[in-house]
């Protein structure tokens, strides 16, 4: 098992009127979703965060039906960085 976190998914930050928050020095505000081992597996994280951000409260069928989708949109990439790693 590879104990390296060497992937780090981040979102930014919004506010209230869904504008992406800035700091002291203008750049913008990330929050840290997670730490990951390869990017393979960031990609896949970053596929279910995009689907809780997009519906607030979904059923089931809903929420697999909007996985397939995602994943069969990012299926490529993720196949370019499986080859790599």
């Amino acid at each position: 098992v590879d104990n390296y976190a060497n992937h780090t998914l981040l979102k930014a930050v919004r506010d209230e009127s869904g504008a992406i928050k800035t700091g002291k020095d203008n750049l913008p505000m990330f929050a840290t979703k997670g730490y990951y081992s390869n990017m393979s597996r960031a990609l896949n994280a970053c596929i279910h965060v995009m689907l809780e951000d997009e519906h607030d409260v979904m059923e089931l069928t809903q929420y697999l039906d909007e996985l397939e989708r995602l994943e069969a949109k990012f299926r490529p990439v993720m196949k370019r960085f499986r080859e790599g790693d």
